[in-house]
């Protein structure tokens, strides 16, 4: 791992392969300066191409653009490309590059880094912390950050809404009022415990959930497979709760879509 830049696109394409391979018509293909895992499941963010190289220039932004379309068109499937703003070369706008070919930005991601994560001081009061048990807790999951990020997930849930899945890993749910209200998840990742699924249901915010059940799978984790450093990539929403936890900024990231896609949808 040559720095934090590496290990911000490592830990992301490392996560997404852990889940998607989960999926029965994953592909995962690797070219140069570019990493496909594609679970093939009709939801973009499952279908991701993520540029690795460094020093990109913005011509090759460009052709790495063009050359992940054409791999992604056979596909059939709603897919996003990830780009590392540390990685181009100094002067590239990648927006404008990506624009240009096709491409409209869809979110920004921040790369975050914590070597230790204590349990919450206290649980808000009101809030249930649950590991799911069975299918039904862990569709919960997924309905979760559907509500909270608009974002329909219902066709993941033969596959990321199966506690068969989660086995070895460390999910769990808050909840209010018997209600799914909140979630967060552990995966192992390359000796890090790297956080995902983080959300909070919409008219529940600020409420300290997100904090006190990330919080809880970390110790579950720490428990399980010692003090090992955390990562996670966080929305522009989470970074404050994630920075108050004692997680460093590291790199930036944007997430683009195929401007032909989201006309289409």
């Amino acid at each position: 791992m040559n720095d934090k830049i590496d290990l911000s696109i490592l830990q992301f394409v490392e996560a997404w392969r852990l889940m998607c391979t989960a999926a029965p018509g994953c592909e995962l293909h690797s070219a140069a300066g570019a990493e496909y895992i594609f679970s093939g499941v009709p939801i973009p963010f499952f279908n991701v191409a993520v540029l690795t190289g460094r020093g990109v220039s913005g011509e090759e932004l460009r052709s790495q653009g063009q050359r992940a379309r054409e791999w992604a068109e056979t596909r059939g499937v709603p897919w996003l490309l990830v780009v590392t703003h540390e990685a181009l070369a100094v002067g590239t706008d990648g927006a404008a590059e990506l624009d240009g070919c096709g491409y409209a930005p869809l979110m920004p991601l921040t790369g975050m880094l914590a070597g230790k994560v204590g349990p919450a001081a206290r649980v808000p009061d009101g809030l249930e912390l649950r590991v799911p048990q069975d299918d039904a807790g862990c569709e919960a999951v997924l309905d979760v950050n559907s509500a909270a990020y608009g974002m329909p997930l219902d066709a993941g849930k033969p596959v990321w809404g199966r506690r068969t899945y989660w086995n070895g890993h460390f999910p769990v749910l808050g909840l209010a009022g018997g209600e799914p209200v909140s979630s967060a998840v552990v995966m192992m990742v390359e000796g890090y415990r790297y956080v995902a699924l983080v959300a909070t249901a919409p008219g529940q915010q600020r409420r300290g959930y997100a904090d006190a059940v990330m919080r809880h799978a970390l110790e579950m984790s720490r428990q399980a497979c010692g003090e090992c450093p955390t990562f996670l990539h966080a929305s522009d929403a989470g970074k404050p709760v994630y920075e108050r936890m004692g997680y460093e900024t590291v790199s930036t990231h944007t997430i683009f879509m195929d401007k032909r896609f989201l006309e289409g949808h």
